[in-house]
């Protein structure tokens, strides 16, 4: 394989319908740009490849094989025109016939000839059918001529008529027949016609018994309305119609390609180069003339024959003002079709503003600055107003004001029609340059930064227009224009607001109110199907949301009419960590109650409390999880009332940076079971009375093993891990283990007060504790206070009887430790007058012994 055709595979293969520039296939094809540029030119020559003049150039694979390709306009103007063409050749058995309607000079006969060769080219028709053409207005004085032409004649049908003859009918059997001015056609000649269209058959001149059988496509056209003119019998018979715009209601592109493909025919006829300026080019396109396509070729073939009679000798002619160095080469390899018409200055001038604005958008924050800029660039460019184009978008701009800004998003804009033909003048700049290699990204982002929710809705509205990426994305800077004085006001809306429901308009109509009535978007809706899954809704919320760029919300408000609150809820939370309130059964009340809030900015709690009040009918759900803050459950098996217990007393002791949630135990076991690890992401651990089995990543400690060292050392890095301070979660243990020594107590005790005897107890271990410099660990100190709530009783009853008990205290620090009793217990032995005897002090020491 040559090297040519390796590229030429390349572009095939990885280009085959876009355009693409020379160092992109020099990097595929591992070819220095020198080298790839001589392949590219020459795979141009060879009619390969098409290529569009611009900074860079770019190349793309020729599309001869096109339908319609050598049609100026086939994939723009022309494109529904072409759809139909080819319906009328493709249609079984032998097509359809067309009729195509337009002023004179548009190109009827034109595109006549293309259908009969497009349709050699599908098989439609063999490669000797042939293609008949007759102007009824040749005949518009004689009728009866006229009819002879068309269906031929018997001998002796009238004077002259020395022999049968075959009418222009019989001469395109198999073929095609193009009968242009049909509105001339006589009445008689239109019946018999509509009867060959039915049959296939028809009667000559002359004759009545033996009919002739063809097998003709017809292509009609005409100048005129046809109502006018034509029998509706008729009309019923062809049931295509195209109509081909004038020359000024092309657009500028296909009007410079037409403009171009003349200049190139006459750079033929006389084998030289043209170099077109400009001016000239400029001068001819805005012609608006009658006589359309064809007076223009006669204005060509005018400028060119002036040129060419001054400089007969010359190989290179130019046309217009010889010193104009703004001008284009046009000679027989041109490729009309691929023509921009803008220019290296055009095209300077936009990637200037475009870098200006990025600048004055970092160092200016004034909105008036950035859109002077844009008007000044409008001023510069006005070379390229199509006004045909601009005519075509300022209307579609003002359906899309009504319709979507204004009805849908609530947004009225108060622009005047020189303001909407100025923002259409820069929208349409996008149909000269949307082949150039033009990076808008950059700017895209910073205003989904500074603007994200205008920006939103601007691409809904430019989505009316033209739903090409492209075109979106390069009709971006506009948006200043359009919006300029509604900026602040739609960015000042800091929550999302969506609403869904089931029907046709449902969603749509509640969201046009309530926008309308805040007189801003608040709102964005979907209208669902009946059948839609929780799937299916779950995607429109997350698309938009996502489409939204708005990182900064300061929460989600998601109104529905139907379906399960809770899936709903967690569906969304899957993808978002945004505050999120989800409503059920939304109505235009409800929408429009936390539409308003929405608008003053209330506070998301706010809005979620006020949701509540519309009832059991309008569910609301506004956290996921056990809770909505960070929490810490305890749940007892002996019932809530333990819990309660153990609830009150963090409260007191701790500094309540979390919630504390109390359980019933069986519904700890249930909620444990039938929820995911994300339903505990904000509970921290669980206390309970027993040990629970359970497959999730969650903390559950035992508040008996909080008595034990091991135990306590667990509970208290939890609390600390959960922000808790150490000096709170000593007094919280000091307050457990006060609550369940009176617990234990309690029913005990004959005569002292629990309540009251405890402080004496923790008093008396606190002394023990400061004295030996100790610290006991939770069942050692509750062990101690039931010990000595006890002992205390005891000595109270039994303090009228002697003490007889005998101990002996040997080593020092036994000694010792009695004689630190002794000072310990003197508090109580004068307040309850009692001696607390040495047995009670011994058995004390066998408690504090191993710590001592």
């Amino acid at each position: 394989m040559k090297a040519v055709d390796k590229v030429y595979k390349i572009i095939k293969d990885n280009y085959a319908d876009e355009w693409t520039d020379t160092m992109e296939i020099a990097k595929k094809a591992e070819l220095s740009r020198s080298v790839i540029s001589i392949y590219l030119s020459q795979l141009y020559k060879e009619g390969k490849l098409t290529k569009k003049s611009g900074r860079p150039v770019l190349w793309k694979l020729a599309q001869n094989n096109a339908p319609f390709a050598n049609l100026i306009g086939y994939s723009g103007s022309l494109k529904e025109v072409v759809k139909k063409c080819e319906e009328s050749i493709v249609y079984p058995p032998n097509g359809f016939p067309l009729i195509i309607t337009g002023p004179s000079g548009v190109g009827k006969s034109f595109l006549a000839k293309n259908i009969y060769n497009e349709a050699k080219k599908l098989g439609a028709i063999s490669e000797d059918a042939k293609f008949i053409t007759l102007n009824a207005a040749d005949y518009a004085n004689n009728p009866e001529l006229l009819s002879s032409v068309l269906f031929g004649y018997k001998k002796d049908a009238f004077t002259g008529a020395n022999e049968n003859t075959l009418g222009l009918i019989d001469r395109a059997d198999n073929g095609y027949f193009f009968l242009d001015e049909i509105h001339r056609l006589p009445k008689e000649s239109q019946e018999k016609l509509f009867s060959l269209l039915d049959s296939g058959k028809f009667y000559p001149l002359g004759e009545n018994d033996v009919p002739h059988k063809v097998n003709v496509r017809f292509v009609f056209a005409t100048t005129e309305k046809l109502d006018n003119f034509l029998l509706k019998t008729f009309m019923r018979r062809v049931p295509l119609h195209v109509s081909l715009p004038s020359f000024k209601d092309r657009p500028l592109t296909e009007r410079l390609s037409l403009i171009f493909n003349a200049f190139k025919n006459e750079s033929i006829r006389v084998d030289r180069k043209f170099l077109v300026s400009n001016k000239i080019i400029e001068k001819v396109s805005k012609n608006s003339e009658p006589g359309n396509v064809g007076a223009m070729e006669n204005d060509v073939k005018l400028l060119c024959a002036s040129a060419y009679t001054q400089h007969p000798e010359d190989k290179e002619i130019h046309i217009g003002d010889d010193k104009d160095k703004n001008y284009v080469i046009v000679d027989k390899d041109f490729d009309v079709n691929n023509y921009s018409p803008i220019e290296e200055h055009e095209y300077g001038l936009l990637s200037d503003v475009y870098d200006s604005l990025l600048k004055l958008i970092d160092t200016d924050n004034d909105i008036q600055s950035q859109k002077l800029l844009l008007m000044k660039f409008l001023k510069n460019i006005k070379s390229l107003k199509d006004e045909s184009l601009i005519n075509s978008i300022a209307y579609k701009m003002k359906a899309g004001f009504k319709n979507t800004l204004k009805k849908k998003y609530g947004i009225g804009l108060k622009l005047d029609d020189t303001t909407i033909d100025q923002i259409a003048f820069g929208i349409s700049l996008y149909y000269f340059i949307d082949d150039y290699e033009f990076d808008t990204s950059e700017l895209i982002s910073r205003f989904e930064s500074l603007y994200p929710r205008t920006m939103y809705i601007y691409k809904q509205f430019l989505s009316t227009i033209n739903t090409d990426e492209k075109f979106i994305n390069m009709s971006i800077m506009w948006l200043l224009l359009i919006f300029n004085g509604k900026l602040k006001e739609i960015e000042s809306i800091k929550y999302t607001g969506i609403i869904l429901a089931h029907g046709d308009s449902t969603a749509t109509s509640i969201q046009s109110v309530v926008n309308n009535l805040c007189g801003n978007y608040i709102f964005e809706a979907f209208d669902m199907p009946i059948d839609v899954s929780i799937h299916q809704i779950n995607s429109y919320v997350q698309n938009y949301i996502q489409n939204q760029k708005d990182h900064d919300h300061k929460g989600i408000f998601v109104l529905f009419d139907m379906g399960s609150l809770t899936q709903m809820f967690s569906e969304i939370k899957k993808y978002s960590d945004s505050e999120l309130l989800v409503i059920n059964n939304v109505t235009t009340a409800t929408a429009l109650d936390i539409g308003i809030r929405i608008q003053r900015n209330d506070s998301f709690k706010g809005i979620t409390k006020a949701a509540n009040k519309f009832g059991n009918a309008s569910g609301t759900q506004y956290y996921e999880g056990l809770s909505d803050s960070t929490n810490i459950v305890v749940s007892c098996m002996s019932g809530v009332g333990l819990s309660e217990e153990i609830n009150r007393m963090m409260l007191e002791s701790l500094s309540n940076t979390f919630k504390i949630i109390t359980m019933d135990y069986k519904d700890l076991k249930q909620t444990l079971e039938n929820h995911e690890q994300k339903f505990f992401n904000k509970t921290k651990f669980v206390v309970t009375t027993t040990d629970i089995d359970t497959n999730l990543n969650i903390d559950i400690i035992n508040i008996y093993d909080i008595m034990e060292e091991s135990g306590y050392h667990r509970f208290e890095d939890l609390l600390i891990s959960s922000g808790e301070q150490k000096p709170n979660i000593a007094n919280l243990m000091d307050k457990m283990l006060k609550f369940f020594t009176i617990e234990g107590i309690k029913d005990r005790l004959q005569f002292l007060n629990p309540d009251v005897v405890i402080d004496e107890v923790q008093l008396i271990t606190r002394k023990y504790q400061e004295y030996y410099d100790i610290s006991l660990d939770g069942k050692t100190k509750l062990n101690l206070y039931m010990h000595l709530s006890l002992m205390i009783e005891r000595m109270l009853i039994n303090s009228r009887k002697p003490d007889t008990s005998s101990v002996a205290f040997e080593s020092d620090k036994e000694r010792e430790f009695y004689s630190v009793s002794k000072t310990i217990f003197k508090g109580i032995e004068l307040k309850y007058n009692f001696k607390v005897s040495d047995y009670e002090i011994s058995l004390m020491y066998q408690l504090l012994h191993s710590y001592i």
